[in-house]
């Protein structure tokens, strides 16, 4: 065989290989709706290029390969043999009889078929009866040189690995010779292939196994309607009558025509090239097409990818602004924090106003932490309790409701399936609060203390009792009239008692500056306890993110060879 130049332009072979890049960079991460179609497009497309496309683009000679495809029990195992002249791929009863696809050449022509050139990620064998996946490669001097005859799988076997198999050994062929049968030759599956052939312009030649003599003119005539209708009007039609095989193999007077046909093309250099730069041609420029399905694809990925992580903020920024509230409207001076403040302050008589005065409530509770009763101690752990039992809710709430977001989309379901860590929030939660509060607990006591040290301060710190003092400014930090329009009168009344012994402590500004400076802090702890709560979720949408714009860059590499085409 002559050697000839690649078929397509400088500025094609640049596109293509843009396409090739693009393509090698686009991924399905996310399990959306429409992944495992856009998997099996861009597995499709991925080894079209790389079987056959780029071969014959980047390099000036490749063998000449004839592609025998077909369905089950068609009888193509058997033609391969009798093309051959010996056994050389199975051929049997059991279906399907071909796993493998199985490459017949010249010894010469080996070099082309390493692993490097044809079909790279398939280990190779020598063994036709290979029950291992891989390209079972078989050199024989009855193959012309520069040629090479392909025994593939069943394209409709009952094997999904093995229909894609079919397929993708189909569209590394520069020619088709398709095998069927006078009774299954309008079935789906080889017309779905045929006009793929056909957009691609593939030259396809068909084989009509086992045609009863009587039916031969109406199934031939018939045949060559469908394959019209396809855009397949020049194939070539071999019927192959049913006859009795000699040593497996159908007679030399059956496949003549067949193997006579294939010596001329393969003999004939301007025969075998034309064919080879028609079926070129036509795979290349179907290639903008191919790239465009892809990119739709691709972008649901995007798309998907983008909601989940949108769905995440809005999540998240909620549940910051609800801290506010949460923690600043009472809630949290509710229940045994209420009962523990009474006790503290003398709730009953205080109600009924029988001792207004600041002077006599502060004997109270100076006396209630330095002498017979301690009320500060339990009302401070109150406090911290409801507190720390309102954060863990908020970080619940928050995950939950995350969950339910993501689990409303099919991406974001299968990654919660998938990861056990998104369902809940982490073990560590409970400590974490914990170790917030308690750590927000001892803020207030250094700052108490750390007022303490000065003069104007110090007399009235020590005459309440640096615990009662940190009880009523943390009893007044969870509460801002800004948030707590709809609060209990008794929890009203409370703050605002909380309040007026503050500003009886400190002075009323910086009381304020206080108390809002431990709240600051508090919202603080909380936000990063909470906050902490999506890392599982970041990590998920890290873990499974696109490349930037694939979709983009798919269509305008399918749009630079469209343009040099």
């Amino acid at each position: 065989m002559t050697e000839s130049k690649s078929a397509v332009t400088p500025p094609v072979g640049q596109a293509v290989n843009d396409i090739v890049k693009r393509v090698s960079e686009t991924r399905f991460t996310l399990q959306t709706e429409d992944c495992e179609d856009g998997r099996a497009a861009h597995s499709a497309l991925f080894a079209e290029l790389n079987d056959y496309v780029l071969p014959r683009i980047n390099r000036t000679r490749t063998p000449f390969l004839i592609a025998v495809g077909g369905s089950t029990g068609a009888g193509k195992s058997t033609l391969v043999n009798s093309l051959v002249g010996r056994a050389v791929s199975p051929a049997g009863v059991r279906r399907p009889t071909t796993g493998n696809p199985i490459v017949i050449h010249n010894p010469a022509d080996a070099k082309h078929f390493e692993p490097e050139h044809y079909l790279p990620d398939l280990p190779r064998s020598t063994d036709p009866g290979s029950t291992t996946p891989g390209v079972v490669l078989i050199a024989d001097d009855s193959v012309e040189a520069g040629t090479a005859i392909l025994d593939c799988p069943d394209i409709d076997s009952i094997s999904e690995s093995n229909r894609a198999l079919a397929r993708r050994t189909l569209l590394s062929a520069d020619l088709w010779l398709f095998v069927t049968t006078a009774n299954r030759y309008a079935d789906a599956a080889p017309w779905a292939l045929l006009k793929t052939a056909a957009v691609r312009s593939t030259s396809v030649a068909i084989v009509l196994d086992r045609v009863p003599p009587e039916a031969n003119r109406e199934v031939r005539h018939h045949l060559s309607s469908l394959l019209a209708e396809a855009g397949l009007e020049n194939s070539p039609i071999f019927s192959v009558a049913e006859l009795e095989l000699e040593d497996g193999l159908l007679p030399h007077s059956a496949i003549y025509p067949i193997r006579s046909w294939i010596s001329q093309v393969g003999s004939e250099g301007a025969s075998l090239e034309r064919i080879r730069a028609r079926t070129l041609t036509g795979a290349v420029s179907a290639l903008p097409g191919k790239v465009n399905a892809l990119a739709d694809f691709a972008q649901s990925q995007e798309q998907a990818h983008s909601e989940l992580a949108a769905s995440l903020d809005r999540c998240f920024s909620a549940a910051d602004s609800v801290l506010a509230e949460v923690f600043s409207d009472g809630r949290v001076l509710h229940g045994e924090v209420n009962a523990r403040w009474q006790d503290f302050v003398g709730t009953g008589q205080l109600f009924r106003g029988l001792e207004p005065t600041m002077a006599r409530m502060r004997d109270r509770i100076s006396s209630a932490v330095t002498g017979k009763h301690d009320a500060a101690t339990p009302l401070h752990i109150a406090i911290l309790r409801s507190a720390a039992v309102s954060l863990r809710e908020q970080a619940i709430a928050v995950v939950d409701e995350v969950n339910g977001q993501w689990r409303n989309t099919a991406a974001g379901a299968a990654l919660i399936e998938e990861q056990a860590e998104l369902r809940h929030v982490g073990r560590g939660l409970e400590d974490s609060v914990k170790a917030a509060v308690s750590g927000w607990s001892d803020e207030v006591n250094a700052l108490v203390r750390d007022i303490g040290q000065g003069r104007k301060s110090k007399a009235r710190i020590l005459s309440f009792g640096v615990s009662g003092v940190c009880a009523v400014i943390e009893y007044a930090a969870f509460w801002d009239p800004r948030y707590a329009s709809d609060a209990e009168p008794a929890a009203r009344h409370g703050a605002g008692v909380a309040l007026n012994l503050a500003e009886t402590i400190f002075g009323e500004a910086e009381a304020a500056e206080l108390i809002g400076s431990i709240r600051q802090r508090f919202l603080t702890a909380a936000a990063g306890i909470v906050g902490g709560c999506r890392t599982p979720f970041d990590n998920a949408l890290r873990l499974s993110a696109v490349p930037a714009r694939q979709s983009g860059a798919l269509r305008s590499s399918g749009e630079r060879l469209e343009v040099a085409l």
